[in-house]
């Protein structure tokens, strides 16, 4: 069985070769002023967390762009990449949702992992996600299969393998997907079945695989964490 890490760094080494990564443009963060307490509260702590100068330090080692990105914080649109402008949106309204289900879910109490940290590891995997269109955009990269798997795997991936405490960082990603899971119905609706993402448990299970082959080591606190969700 091939090691999936090992083939992502012999893919990387080959966009080297290709010339993908001849270009060194910037990728640039803004914020929209906030529009309540709650979109303030969600800025100081993502402005505090350092997310965005991990983002931009990861593209410039590894995923650099030909034309600049923007990453805007605020409004109502997103999350979500925009290929007219090369622009990833990311309202604050997605911290504040997204902490809501760590908190209503005791993450600290069942992980030992603060809902505050759970959020800021998610915002991380959905930037990298959403710069993953980008990169593709940017560089024309064909894509055989559906990109929305294509993207989540690339920020499962990077955070695993580049980011500090990375693998602890994907697993509070991946229970994002699994909480969000728990409001679907029983039954999925005819249309889902043709929605350009996957579903939210196999997002879920998909990034806890690419965390157990990563690190194998790791393979008992998987497990137990598996345990007490499902």
């Amino acid at each position: 069985m091939f090691n999936s890490l090992t083939i992502l760094r012999k893919i990387l080494g080959i966009w080297g070769l290709l010339g993908i990564f001849s270009a060194h443009a910037t990728v640039q963060v803004s914020y929209l002023p906030p529009e309540s307490t709650n979109e303030k509260q969600a800025k100081q702590a993502i402005v505090e967390s350092g997310v965005n100068s991990v983002i931009v330090d990861l593209a410039k080692e590894h995923f650099p762009f030909k034309q600049a990105l923007t990453i805007q914080y605020g409004g109502n649109e997103g999350p979500l990449y925009d290929p007219s402008n090369h622009t990833v949106y990311m309202p604050y309204t997605f911290y504040t949702q997204t902490i809501e289900y760590f908190k209503s879910n005791h993450y600290q109490e069942k992980f030992d992992r603060s809902a505050d940290l759970g959020t800021i590891d998610t915002i991380m995997h959905t930037l990298l996600h959403e710069v993953g269109h980008a990169y593709i955009e940017d560089q024309a990269i064909p894509i055989l299969g559906k990109e929305e798997d294509a993207v989540d795997n690339f920020a499962a991936l990077i955070m695993i393998e580049y980011v500090e405490n990375g693998d602890d960082a994907s697993i509070s990603a991946a229970d994002m997907f699994a909480f969000e899971s728990q409001d679907r119905p029983d039954y999925y609706q005819a249309d889902e079945y043709i929605d350009e993402h996957s579903f939210d448990l196999q997002r879920y299970f998909s990034t806890l695989c690419w965390f157990t082959e990563a690190i194998p080591r790791s393979t008992p606190t998987y497990s137990m964490k598996l345990n007490k969700i499902y």
